[in-house]
């Protein structure tokens, strides 16, 4: 299922990094809206977070791709991250261990210790990770222009007598 996650956002990506830059092209060009800053922040947050769905299920789909590989046909043991393991710890190796949170693809040695395959699961749970982190981050953004806009606007005159008082 995970796989299937991974082929829709690797179709995905593109059309995200065609919509963002885009976007930063109609920011760069004449005849912005006034409100332009806080929108381009709303939808920065927006893409972010989509940023950072797609990356972890490109994440989740290789973990799964990599755990399938390993447990079925021939020439599937060891598994394939495995494979780069130092020879004298590939003799020991007694098993895997995919995990899905966060990202990750472990081989387990015949003593119980644990060693973590190569590939690209700590570029991704890096990736998602600071997707997710700007998407927050804009969104804070986005309140303290608000809360500024809100303190720095003219306020009406309450001071004034009152009428059918």
């Amino acid at each position: 299922m995970f796989v299937l996650l991974m082929y829709g956002a690797l179709l995905a990506a593109p059309l995200w990094a065609v919509a963002v830059v885009v976007k930063l092209a109609s920011v760069a060009l004449p005849g912005r809206r006034p409100d332009w800053g806080r929108d381009l922040l709303r939808w920065s947050a927006g893409m972010a977070a989509v940023g950072a769905v797609i990356t972890y299920a490109i994440g989740l789909g290789t973990v799964q791709w990599d755990a399938d590989e390993a447990e079925s046909g021939a020439g599937s043991s060891p598994a394939v991250p495995c494979r780069s393991l130092p020879p004298d710890a590939l003799d020991r190796l007694a098993g895997h261990e995919p995990s899905y949170v966060p990202l990750g693809f472990d081989c387990l040695l015949d003593d119980g210790s644990v060693v973590a395959a190569n590939g690209p699961y700590t570029s991704l749970n890096t990736a998602a990770a600071a997707f997710a982190l700007a998407a927050v981050l804009a969104l804070i953004a986005v309140g303290f222009l608000d809360e500024y806009r809100a303190r720095s606007a003219p306020r009406a005159d309450t001071s004034g007598p009152r009428s059918g008082a």
